[in-house]
């Protein structure tokens, strides 16, 4: 048994609002519309002075509060973009460094989106199973700087942000149990935004009723009825999305967590476990509930992954 043991966040003080971004992204007054009053998005997560690295150490030391670090055998980085930084900086060496995980190997995991973060979780999983010190834990973190306007803006669909979060995956069993998951690639729609515009309608008309199947997937993995849902903790794309995906899932609306979406707009694959974070913090979700953790990724990518909320680990 695997449980989410201690989740941190970093998300900056500092935002903007969709109507700041008008002229830096070229947006038009309707576009300004669209995203504000149909979409549901507000302001915007930046942080233009804190660099990837420091975002991640935040959001780590944060996780850790009280954990021991020596038991922590993994670091993992899962980055939405495949190419976080520059190899000479070496910045999960430092990053582990500065978290003080001198035991701790490092490694990277991208290609797949916005969903990398759930998948993360799956490999943290994976990388545990074979160890044989059952206090041994892995620290999963996600973040992406947005270095262009080409990444800051997915066209009639969201505007991205910047924040970070990190969970604690290990073995007590007063963390939040891990139940279940899915994952589904749709390989043809590789192109992403560049896709012929025949493969982009086809996605915009799948992409619910793809999304709902993969949800129904992960609570059928985990044993579980979407009636049991407390709450869906999505990607903090738009709300209006949420209604088509949420309905085709059987799950009243109300559901789902939508917090952060005019807060902080779409945060790469670090929006699941912030929402996880704030859920809980809100009173959400209490001990014994079962929430469904979601994201989708241009590519195209959707995962799931269901979650029973624990008493929570003293430290």
């Amino acid at each position: 048994m695997f449980t989410i043991e201690q989740v941190g966040t970093f998300v900056p003080e500092t935002s903007c609002t969709v109507q700041d971004l008008r002229d830096p992204l070229g947006l038009k007054d309707s576009q300004v519309l669209l995203y504000t009053r149909f979409l549901g998005l507000n302001r915007v997560a930046v942080a233009p002075e804190v660099s990837l690295g420091e975002m991640l150490r935040r959001a780590g030391e944060s996780a850790l509060r009280g954990v021991e670090r020596g038991s922590v055998r993994f670091l993992i980085h899962a980055h939405t973009m495949q190419h976080a930084a520059p190899p000479s900086q070496h910045m999960l060496e430092q990053l582990r460094d500065q978290l003080g995980l001198d035991r701790a190997s490092v490694l990277g995991l991208s290609h797949q989106n916005c969903v990398i973060g759930l998948h993360a979780l799956q490999v943290a999983r994976f990388l545990l199973a074979g160890s044989e010190d059952e206090s041994d834990k892995a620290l999963i973190v996600t973040g992406d700087k947005i270095l262009s306007r080409s990444i800051h803006l997915i066209p009639d669909t969201t505007i991205m942000g910047e924040a970070a979060a990190a969970a604690v995956i290990g073995r007590d069993p007063r963390g939040d149990r891990i139940l279940g998951r899915a994952i589904r690639v749709l390989g043809r729609f590789y192109q992403s935004m560049a896709c012929p515009e025949k493969l982009t309608a086809e996605y915009k008309q799948i992409y619910a009723e793809t999304f709902s199947e993969v949800l129904a997937a992960a609570l059928e993995d985990a044993r579980c009825d979407p009636a049991e849902v407390a709450a869906l903790l999505p990607h903090n794309v738009n709300r209006l999305s949420w209604k088509k995906v949420a309905a085709g899932l059987g799950i009243p609306f109300e559901r789902v967590y939508l917090d952060n979406v005019p807060r902080t707009g779409h945060c790469f694959a670090s929006d699941p476990l912030i929402n996880l974070d704030c859920a809980r913090t809100a009173g959400r979700v209490r001990p014994g509930d079962v929430v469904l953790m979601a994201s989708a990724g241009l590519g195209a990518t959707f995962g799931a992954a269901v979650v029973r909320i624990g008493q929570g680990v003293p430290r």
